[in-house]
């Protein structure tokens, strides 16, 4: 087994591990993975060493281990957008109670780099690490609106998309259309389409060359927020947005 396989193995048991609500087994693992017990074993014992797993001794399952948290501390301390975001999304919270996402682009997915929960009646939570869909979320609309409708078709695909709720658009098509209002705009709005009560709002933030680098988005239940105004959240979120962009680099035209 060479080095790089070794890695690629070891990091598809910690993602397997992260993603698992229970314990699993050696041969669990080696059954999700199509890999031999044997191989599964050598890693996941150096694995448990260095504390990126633990095991119950009793059932001789695994978990994700501790160290495993650790490892995006620095990177939160550090990277000046996550830093800048999360002031921004800090106070947000703590103003009017809106919980606060930062995401990237990763691949067909969007990726959260933070996560703010505000004080308010309703927990919307979504781990920094976790990903999320495109086509049901503010975040990824707005990420997929900083490409061109042709690169939008193609991430997406030509296949209906996942149905999450009964308000979410599944066309790939239907999405791709509606980028040309959001990029007018300046910022995408959902409803219902992920999490039947909840609004969610989400605008661009953009480098010193005027590409989307990441977006910045709130969310909150409107049962709770029944005073709550679609364009009173949409200037918070936006102005947000154009801060952490000017600090990027980003002149607005």
């Amino acid at each position: 087994m060479t080095g790089s396989q070794s890695l690629e193995r070891g990091i598809a048991i910690i993602e397997l591990l992260d993603a698992s609500r229970r314990p699993l087994g050696v041969r669990e693992i080696a059954r999700s993975l199509n890999l031999s017990p044997t191989i599964v074993q050598r890693l996941i014992n150096t694995l448990h060493a260095h504390t990126y797993v633990r095991r119950d001794d009793e059932t001789k399952r695994y978990s994700i281990g501790y160290r495993v948290l650790s490892l995006g501390a620095s990177l939160a301390r550090t990277d000046n957008l996550i830093v800048m975001a999360q002031a921004e999304l800090r106070q947000i919270a703590s103003l009017h109670k809106l919980n606060g996402y930062l995401g990237i682009l990763r691949g067909n997915r969007a990726l959260y780099l933070l996560s703010i929960q505000s004080e308010g009646p309703v927990a919307i939570r979504n781990e920094p690490g976790e990903v999320t869909f495109l086509h049901t979320t503010a975040l990824g609309k707005v990420m997929l609106s900083g490409l061109t409708d042709e690169q939008a078709a193609t991430l997406l695909g030509p296949k209906p998309l996942p149905k999450v709720t009964e308000a979410t658009k599944t066309d790939p098509a239907d999405i791709v259309a509606d980028l040309a209002e959001i990029r007018r705009l300046g910022y995408a709005s959902i409803f219902d389409e992920n999490i039947m009560g909840v609004v969610s709002v989400g605008a661009p933030i953009r480098d010193a060359f005027g590409q989307v680098r990441a977006a910045l988005s709130v969310a909150f239940a409107r049962q709770f927020e029944p005073d709550l105004k679609l364009d009173v959240v949409v200037d918070l979120v936006v102005t947000a947005a154009h801060r952490l962009s000017a600090k990027l680099g980003y002149i607005q035209p």
